[in-house]
């Protein structure tokens, strides 16, 4: 695997360079200080993931994102150290641009730190080398004028539905803030998110996906899901469901924080057929257990069709299992919330 670093600090740079170097299967290309060079390496050196930096000299991150996905599109993993909003807003538009994931640069130089922060960054990689490169012209997901009403599965799930979940990872915050551009706000049913993200950009995920219109928050304690709301899950902990009460527990161990399989299966016990679940694009397992329990309990279950994802990790893994009662693409996945939106409407029941 062949890794372009484009990063100006040069104690960055030698800290990544040396992670890089000590894994065998990867192949450090020459490194860019400055967001031109990176360009231009992209084009001529080919490398199989980018690591960006989006505070660049001669030309910024988010402007060498955007020439490389239009002339030598690749996947690109940015490089945040700045968790202030001006740097959740870039960090943001980055995605918008067609970079794939984020990682915090290491905060200190402790071995356990860099051991932390080593793992992640060469698992990353390794999973980044295989992803599905997209270039995004728009963040909008535009279904056809005249695309048919989604099929339900038989026998159709009851309704209506008391809420929307969705759990998603790599890849995901583009196709969630797609689908909020697309449904009409205040959407009738309260959304609820739960993103694996760094932590501390959670709220400049919520500013962001707000700018669609719709009322987003991140979850905080005693918050009930409203209708006419979405809910963004904590990074540093997990969300749960007791009905349509938001609660707010500790991870353990190394498990994924938050966990779509925590969220999703919460919400089987309490609301199991009154909810619908998509499980989106993301590297990884998790959200497989949880929706195939609320498959169970009678829920109506969407995953993410491969050939519109990033990474087919989390959703993949939810259709071998069975967890699956639709699979679609994006575009697919409006419909399908406006369909639903529209039977909550005529019920009456808000």
């Amino acid at each position: 695997m062949r890794v372009l670093l484009v990063e100006d600090s040069l104690t960055v740079r030698a800290y990544i360079e040396g992670i890089l170097r000590s894994a065998p299967d990867i192949t450090v290309l020459p490194p860019a200080r400055d967001g031109m060079r990176g360009v231009e390496l992209a084009q001529t050196h080919h490398p199989d993931v980018i690591l960006m930096d989006l505070e660049l000299p001669l030309m910024n991150g988010i402007q060498a994102i955007t020439e490389i996905m239009a002339t030598a599109p690749r996947p690109i993993v940015v490089l945040s150290g700045v968790l202030d909003k001006p740097g959740a807003d870039r960090t943001f538009e980055s995605f918008q641009a067609g970079a794939v994931e984020v990682l915090a640069k290491p905060k200190g130089l402790s071995n356990e730190e860099r051991d932390r922060f080593s793992d992640r960054l060469l698992r990353t990689l390794r999973v980044m080398s295989q992803a599905r490169v997209i270039r995004r012209r728009s963040t909008t997901l535009k279904a056809a004028a005249a695309a048919p009403p989604v099929t339900l599965p038989q026998p159709t799930p009851e309704g209506p539905f008391d809420a929307v979940l969705i759990g998603a990872s790599t890849g995901g915050p583009v196709v969630v803030r797609g689908l909020f551009e697309e449904i009409r706000a205040p959407y009738p049913l309260p959304i609820v998110v739960c993103q694996h993200i760094v932590p501390g950009f959670e709220q400049g995920m919520a500013d962001w996906l707000a700018e669609t219109g719709h009322r987003v928050h991140v979850v905080g304690p005693g918050d009930r899901a409203k209708p006419g709301h979405v809910y963004v899950a904590r990074a540093d902990k997990h969300l749960v469901m007791n009905g349509l009460e938001l609660g707010i527990k500790p991870g353990v161990g190394r498990q994924v924080m938050p966990s779509a399989d925590v969220l999703f299966e919460s919400a089987a016990v309490t609301l199991g057929r009154r909810c619908v679940a998509f499980l989106l694009t993301g590297m990884g397992e998790d959200g497989r257990r949880g929706l195939l329990a609320l498959r169970q309990k009678g829920a109506l279950t969407v995953t993410q069709s491969a050939d519109s994802c990033v990474i087919d990790g989390m959703p993949g893994a939810a259709r071998a299992a069975g967890a699956s009662a639709l699979d679609l693409s994006p575009p697919r996945m409006v419909e399908l919330l406006k369909q639903i939106a529209e039977a909550k409407k005529r019920s009456g029941v808000m």
